[in-house]
């Protein structure tokens, strides 16, 4: 899956490589969330995947920036309201399409479902899922379409708290980035094994506020081509585990 270049492609065709000015007299507000290895604070520091993706397409657009840590859902309405404010990385939907200015692609990401002990029902499909309980986090674009779709999700603050619980019994599968879940279990010290399923294969994008001028949209989805056509991104990815 992850060996695929065809989206990379498809997104080298929109776009030309000539990058434009712009008006960098307002700095943009970039919201990201604890998500790792993607995004994540050591003593104030911050590191991940996301992060270092963040200062190389702002740079490469160059448009002043900051970056801040809130949880995604708050992120995601922060970046609906505010001026000047993008969050990532997110997954695109039907529902979220038109809420925001949308850049991408930025990660793909695979998910699985976990589970602490043997099923009473072997996961084989999705379906199959449906008799469990299962957790997410609040914002995760996989919990909305499990949830929208029937099945028993419980929304936590963030992806740590569902290790936890499912550790605990409280959750009998936990929804999560394949990735993430590698990076969760090695640092909560809980090794819950391999996915029983992977079920999900998401392209999730940088999400900005409706207003963001067309200038900036066409730096930063330049920017962010150049990123691919360099190799960049190949190199990103492969440090990070995503190749």
């Amino acid at each position: 899956m992850f060996g695929n270049n065809r989206w990379i492609l498809t997104l080298c065709c929109l776009v030309c490589v000539s990058l434009p000015t712009v008006d960098a007299s307002e700095k943009m507000t970039v919201i990201t969330y604890q998500e790792e290895p993607f995004a994540h604070q050591v003593k104030g520091v911050k590191q991940g995947m996301v992060i270092e993706l963040i200062e190389k397409l702002f740079n490469q657009a160059g448009i002043d920036y900051e970056v801040i840590f809130y949880p995604l859902k708050r992120g995601m309405a922060m970046a609906k309201s505010h001026q000047n404010t993008c969050v990532l990385p997110i997954e695109r939907s039907q529902q979220r399409e038109s809420q925001y200015r949308w850049l991408g692609p930025v990660l793909l990401s695979r998910y699985g479902f976990y589970s602490k002990k043997a099923l009473t029902t072997p996961l084989i499909t999705l379906d199959d899922a449906k008799s469990y309980r299962i957790g997410s986090f609040l914002g995760s674009g996989v919990g909305e379409y499990l949830a929208n779709y029937g099945y028993q999700v419980e929304l936590a603050n963030n992806d740590s708290l569902n290790l936890r619980k499912l550790a605990r019994g409280r959750i009998e599968l936990w929804a999560a980035d394949v990735v993430t879940a590698k990076s969760i279990m090695n640092k909560e010290g809980i090794n819950v094994g391999e996915p029983e399923l992977v079920f999900f294969t998401s392209i999730r994008a940088m999400a900005c506020h409706l207003s963001m001028d067309e200038a900036r949209h066409k730096a930063l989805s330049e920017a962010l081509l150049v990123l691919y056509q360099s190799g960049y991104m190949t190199e990103l990815n492969t440090k990070y585990g995503l190749k």
